[in-house]
């Protein structure tokens, strides 16, 4: 399945197939972590993101949906909210 088939899968049908669990995956690296209340994407890109700036590696707390991103390049720890996207 490609990354544009998972996220059409509709977030109701996925919701189901995980017993209401949000499914939280990699694979594509993001500048920001958002969240659609079905799919999270935690790639931080800490080797491959194109902005090597914005490069980090993440640890998320979904409780409070919030994160923190360390970047390599500039040694600091950045504490983060974690985007929610409507659906329209």
């Amino acid at each position: 399945m490609s990354e544009i088939d998972f996220y059409r899968i509709p977030k109701k049908v996925l919701l189901s197939a995980t017993c209401n669990k949000p499914v939280v995956h990699g694979h594509t690296p993001v500048e920001r972590i958002y969240f659609d209340g079905a799919r999270l994407n935690g790639d931080m890109g800490s080797n491959t993101y194109v902005i090597i700036e914005e490069r980090g590696v993440g640890l998320v707390n979904l409780t409070t949906m919030e994160y923190y991103v360390y970047k390599q390049t500039s040694k600091i720890i950045e504490q983060r909210k974690i985007g929610l996207i409507h659906a329209i």
